[in-house]
Order: structure tokens, then C-alpha cells, then sequence
């Protein structure tokens, strides 16, 4: 259809059905939703999703304004989508002079933002990461609303519907064949992702790199694993960059050569992290990671005897893994490898010893983000 004769028609549909409008917002059929939520953002625009789930605002339906244009209004569980130019973009809700969100558009992206009405009537916007806009559109159904129909038609051809006429509204002319929807675009390494606070809890097996080691003149052979934890308390940057802080440790099981001494070594690392996660703002996010600190180490004897004392030094560590992340909550793994080599005196001859905490361990867990 040209686009004078989609003006036309979009006006037309504007004037039959606005009366009902104003009662409820129409919505999409099953079918027209499925499209729209499969869209791919029209050649050499972006494809914007507004978007409200359920909240406090249960009977009100706050009207939305993209770059000063009366754009439509949402209720709870419903969302429309526009097409836009690269550049600025100024999206305002409940008021057409309330304050913006404002982001820059790509060509060829997809942006969500999430509307929510709060307990006090007030109206919120929030842009949230390609991977969470798609899990929480699938909760809302497409509106159909005649403001929203009137700038559609209007609007480059998409790949999916987004407009019909109303529910209840005269018959109109057949439209167009819509193209079928092409694969779901997947989001850029560069994409921006959510930024705030996250907390990691993981357990997992660590084995020293050295297994046999000289003290105290006695060859000591270590557990060749031993069950290791970390706490981890991480602030993540929209760009995929993570700096934070770590409390990582294991113990390991030793014995003596030719003598019946035993005990343990207890290893207590305190890091200071920097990470990179790529594609930020997908689901599934690899990472790598370096870490500086300290390490202290505890060697305590059995019940036949053996060494005890304690010492601390520099640590170093670097990680790899995978993060599955969703809204709030995550999976991890992780396999990481420490450098420690710390110093100590033996009490009774003066001498200096090594300890060698030094390892490699594979870790899972959980994480949940603020």
C-alpha cells in the first residue's frame, strides 16, 4: 500500500473506532502477536518494543509519547512496537511533559522498555537488555490501539502487523500479503546489557599444582582435590565490563613420606576482580577475568603430629567461564587457575620455607542480580 493511501486508511480507522477506544484498548489476535513478536527491524531503522507487565496500576492505561508524538496507551500486560530512524530517541508516559527516557537508536537493533505504574499513580520507564525484553514480551499481547494504528500505517513496512483495525470496527480493505518474518535477530557482542549489583555463591573442586612438597625437611603429599567455595560480590557496567570482590578458598588433606605425621592446609583468598562479559546483554555470556590479592595459609597437624603455622602473601588468579543470566538470577562456571607462593620461617631452625597454594579449579553457581 503507498503510503498515502496507508495515511488515509489509518485516519479512517482512527475515526470508526476511537469511541471504543477510549472504553478499552483493542488488542492483537493470536496470530497477528506471534508476528509481531518475531519482527525484525526494518532496513536502515531500529525496532522499539514498549511494553507493560502486570503492576499497581490495574484500571489505568497511561498514554505514551515517542519524540513529542502521541504514540498510543498501554494497560497491564499489553505493548506496541515502532519503527525508528538512528538517532535520539525521547520516550515519555502518563504526561506529554514528563520527563524522557532518552537513548540513542541504531539501525538494525532492538530496544525494550518497560513501562510500570506505581503504587503512588506515578509512571515508570525502563530500558531493559535484549534477553530480558524478550522473555517478559512473551507475558504481554500487542496492542491494536487506533493511535498507535494510525502512526503504523504510516510508517517503512515491517516484517510483521502493526495495525488492524479494532475489534468491532466496520470492514476495511483486505490487506497486503505481510512478508514472512525472518530469522529473530541475535543482539551484537557490543549490545548494551544492565547495569547494577551482583552476588555469586559457587562451589567446587581446587587441586594444587604441586601436589609434593618439601617442609619443614619432610616431603608432604597432598589430597589430590578437595572441595573449594567462593563468594563473589560483582558491580556490572552496561558495556559488559565487571569490577569486584572475592572470597575464595579450599582445603587439602596432606601426609608424610616415611612418617606417620598428618594434618591439613587451609587456604583463605581475598581477590579484587575485573572481568569482561561479551554479549552482555544475550542470555548466555562468556567471560574472562583477572584477579589480585592475597592469600593465608593455615597447616595444622593430625593426632600423630605434624607441621602447624600459618603465613600470607601476594595471590594472583585469572577465570574463564560461562554465565547464564536472566532477569535476577543466574547460573555460573567457572574454571579458574591461582599463583601463590608464600614465604614462611620454620620456628625451630630459622630457615626459610615455601608453601606453594598454587592450583586450578572447576567451579558451578549460582548468582542472583540487584
Amino acid at each position: 500500500m503507498k503510503s498515502g493511501s496507508a495515511f488515509l486508511l489509518g485516519s479512517f480507522l482512527l475515526s470508526l473506532t476511537l469511541p471504543q477506544a477510549l472504553a478499552a484498548v483493542p488488542l492483537a489476535n493470536p496470530e497477528q502477536d506471534r508476528r509481531a513478536k518475531q519482527a525484525v527491524p526494518p532496513s536502515g531503522k531500529a525496532l522499539i518494543y514498549v511494553y507493560r507487565l502486570g503492576d499497581a496500576g490495574a484500571d489505568t492505561a497511561p498514554g505514551l509519547w515517542l519524540n513529542g508524538r502521541d504514540s498510543g496507551r498501554l494497560e497491564p500486560r499489553t505493548y506496541g512496537m515502532w519503527a525508528a530512524g538512528p538517532g535520539r530517541l525521547d520516550i515519555r508516559a502518563g504526561k506529554a511533559g514528563a520527563a524522557p527516557l532518552t537513548f540513542t537508536c541504531q539501525a538494525g537493533r532492538v530496544y525494550f522498555v518497560q513501562l510500570s505504574v506505581n503504587k503512588d499513580g506515578s509512571v515508570s520507564l525502563k530500558q531493559v537488555s535484549y534477553g530480558a525484553g524478550r522473555t517478559e514480551l512473551q507475558q504481554a499481547r500487542l496492542v491494536l490501539d487506533p493511535a498507535l494504528a494510525a502512526r503504523a500505517t504510516a510508517a517503512p513496512k515491517l516484517s510483521a502487523p502493526v495495525s488492524v483495525p479494532a475489534r468491532k470496527a466496520p470492514a476495511a480493505k483486505k490487506a497486503p500479503p505481510v512478508e514472512k518474518p525472518k530469522a529473530r535477530p541475535e543482539p551484537d557482542e557490543d549490545e548494551q546489557g544492565e547495569s547494577g549489583v551482583t552476588l555469586i555463591a559457587k562451589v567446587g573442586s581446587f587441586q594444587l599444582a604441586s601436589a609434593s612438597q618439601t617442609i619443614v625437611g619432610l616431603s608432604r603429599e597432598f589430597s589430590a582435590a578437595s572441595v573449594a567455595y567462593g563468594l563473589e560480590g560483582e558491580w556490572r557496567f552496561q558495556n559488559g565490563f565487571a569490577l569486584g570482590v572475592e572470597l575464595f578458598g579450599h582445603t587439602q588433606d596432606y601426609t608424610t613420606t616415611g612418617s606417620a605425621e598428618s594434618g591439613d592446609m587451609a587456604v583463605t583468598n581475598v581477590f579484587i576482580n575485573a572481568k569482561k562479559y561479551f554479549r552482555p546483554a544475550a542470555v548466555v555470556q562468556p567471560y574472562v577475568g583477572i584477579g589480585l590479592g592475597s592469600a593465608a595459609v593455615s597447616l595444622s597437624a593430625g593426632s600423630n603430629g605434624g607441621v602447624t603455622g600459618s603465613t600470607a602473601g601476594f595471590a594472583v588468579q585469572g577465570m574463564a567461564g560461562i554465565a547464564f543470566r536472566w532477569r535476577h538470577v543466574g547460573i555460573y562456571t567457572e574454571v579458574k587457575y591461582e599463583r601463590a607462593e608464600l614465604e614462611a620461617t620454620n620456628a625451630g631452625t630459622g630457615a626459610a620455607e615455601t608453601i606453594d597454594a598454587s592450583g586450578a579449579g572447576l567451579f558451578a553457581g549460582m548468582s542472583v542480580h540487584f
